[in-house]
């Protein structure tokens, strides 16, 4: 299934490392850098992020922490949430 991201690029686009992304670097994606603006203990938090992000116009995306990609766990375990390098100096003011 691929799903279509608000900055205009497919969810097969977005292989990351999730090294860089934890490390705050940016994450190389083919045409697309993304780079950790913020941490949250589970979904509900990381979606609320999101929101804020959404209504400044930022795009973002969730990504699950390593150790916690389970299924059973559904909406429990951390989320880092991945914004666009270019966005992701106001995204860190917004936040802040």
């Amino acid at each position: 299934m691929f799903v279509k991201w608000p900055w205009g690029r497919s969810q097969s686009d977005l292989t990351e490392s999730g090294d860089a992304a934890a490390a705050g670097e940016p994450a190389k994606t083919g045409a697309l850098q993304l780079v950790k603006v913020a941490y949250a203990h589970n979904l509900p938090e990381a979606e609320l992020i999101q929101s804020l992000l959404r209504q400044e116009h930022i795009p973002s995306m969730v990504q699950r922490n390593g150790g916690f990609d389970i299924p059973d766990f559904i909406a429990a375990g951390p989320r880092d949430v991945l914004v666009p390098v270019s966005q992701a100096d106001r995204a860190r003011e917004l936040l802040a």
